[in-house]
């Protein structure tokens, strides 16, 4: 199934590279978290980057839904991180105890240690890929 992993390709490099930035950035990437989810309404990149994803989504949901092939990797990264990742969005988006506790991180030291914790996601995307 290409498009499973292209995607679980994809997710592993969104994570590798959100995590670098924010590795740079540090407490700098503050501002990007509170333009995101904080406020009364969301910046048009984070609602063009929402667009993108779910079209992606969505044609990968359906590719993998008319296969005949379907592994336990593919469920994995078509049906339960997404399902997980939808859940976790919303509980920060649509919640305002959520929102202030994601944009009230403060500190190089503590933005880093979230980047260190993000990039544990890239190997596993990178194995779910490699199964899918």
């Amino acid at each position: 199934m290409l498009l499973p992993t292209v995607f679980g390709l994809t997710l592993a490099l969104a994570v590798l590279a959100t995590s670098i930035l924010i590795m740079v950035m540090g407490g700098r990437f503050q501002k990007v978290e509170q333009a995101a989810y904080s406020g009364e309404t969301r910046p048009w990149w984070f609602k063009l980057s929402i667009a993108v994803y779910a079209v992606f989504y969505v044609v990968t949901l359906i590719s993998f839904i008319m296969s005949p092939e379907k592994t336990w990797a593919g469920w994995v990264l078509v049906v339960i991180i997404p399902v997980g990742a939808i859940l976790k969005g919303s509980l920060v988006i649509f919640n305002k105890e959520g929102q202030k506790k994601v944009t009230s991180i403060k500190g190089d030291k503590n933005w880093r240690n979230i980047a260190l914790a993000r990039l544990v996601l890239f190997p596993l995307f990178l194995i779910l890929a490699y199964f899918a």
